[in-house]
């Protein structure tokens, strides 16, 4: 009997019932279709002891290990995750390239009697479609810049434009990461740098580029994560709203996003190294001292005074760029987002 399996294009995978990742669990941390499960067919040290007998023995030879080594992997994947499969089941697999290691899969399941389709191109393919999406974006959209200092609350007035209906990308939600030494998210990891620009480009995907798209302004890093060039370049061709409150109100507001993170000793030693790297001793001894007799406010001000801003000054140089509104506030920060977003999706968005 013939085996059928069906070869489909990016566009095409929306009919199946599952998309299997056959790649290394290394080969998916990196980067995956979203929504994939990831079922290798070869290990990560497999993967490598492959790789090395094709490129030091043998083609042939690394073809032969590498089956039996498939072959005990799908047997434990059938035993597993497709043991409660039905023959209605339409499972679509997808490698790096599209090659042995989806067909292999993808060939036995057809034979028990399952509809199994593969990606054509397999991962390298979507890659691609990730890579001109961003900057498919980045040539068609218009984007208006929240900008100001740090502590300005520009994260949460992103938050409230979104949740009243405006275009909105969240970089640093995206990023995991607020964008600062002190920024990580507590528990979670940051994404690799390949699966971040495929969250972008599913974000993007679902904006209307009609009407302007707000991104909080950023450096061309967040964490780890570098911002795709096509599009921090368009960012800082792109007009800016710029926020601006007391420094009063911005260390308040600071102490209440950053306590935790402020009492984790480790994320704080780091810190202070960094400060003391950077700046001179004076300030990263009073940076300590005030951790140690846990002066949150008056530590927020300082490091806002003698480290945010100057950085900002530096790298967010407002020169050369249209500034639409300069919005100056004495109120509550957590009080007056929602009040300066509405006010900008009236005038902007």
């Amino acid at each position: 009997m013939a085996l059928y399996i069906d070869e489909k294009k990016l566009g095409d995978i929306g009919d199946c019932d599952a998309i299997i990742d056959v790649r290394s669990p290394r080969e998916f941390h990196d980067d995956h279709i979203i929504g994939s499960v990831n079922l290798p067919v070869l290990q990560n040290s497999e993967h490598e002891k492959v790789g090395t007998i094709y490129k030091k023995t043998s083609p042939f030879e690394a073809k032969k290990v590498g089956a039996s080594l498939v072959a005990l992997n799908i047997s434990s994947h059938l035993e597993t995750f497709f043991h409660d499969k039905k023959k209605s089941f339409k499972p679509l697999f997808y490698c790096a390239r599209g090659g042995q290691r989806s067909n292999s899969f993808a060939t036995i399941c057809a034979s028990i009697g399952w509809k199994s389709s593969v990606l054509n191109g397999g991962y390298k393919s979507y890659r691609k479609s990730i890579i001109d999406e961003i900057i498919r974006f980045s040539e068609a959209s218009t984007l208006i810049i929240i900008s100001g200092k740090t502590g300005n609350g520009k994260t949460e007035i992103l938050s409230h434009i979104a949740s009243l209906g405006g275009n909105v990308i969240d970089l640093e939600g995206l990023a995991s990461h607020r964008g600062s030494m002190l920024g990580g998210f507590p528990g979670i990891d940051q994404p690799r740098q390949k699966y971040f620009e495929t969250l972008l480009s599913a974000q993007v995907k679902k904006l209307d580029l009609s009407r302007p798209i707000f991104l909080e302004a950023e450096s061309n890093k967040i964490g780890k994560i570098n911002i795709p060039a096509e599009l921090f370049k368009k960012m800082h061709r792109s007009k800016c709203i710029v926020i601006e409150n007391t420094l009063a109100n911005r260390s308040k507001f600071l102490v209440s996003r950053y306590t935790n993170v402020f009492k984790d000793e480790v994320v704080v030693e780091r810190f202070l190294k960094f400060l003391a790297s950077r700046h001179q001793p004076s300030i990263a001894k009073k940076a300590r001292h005030l951790c140690d007799s846990r002066s949150w406010k008056e530590l927020a001000s300082h490091l806002l005074d003698n480290h945010y801003d100057p950085s900002y000054e530096r790298s967010m140089s407002l020169k050369d760029r249209e500034i639409l509104s300069h919005v100056k506030s004495t109120d509550d920060i957590e009080i007056s987002a929602h009040d300066l977003a509405r006010d900008i999706i009236s005038k902007y968005g």
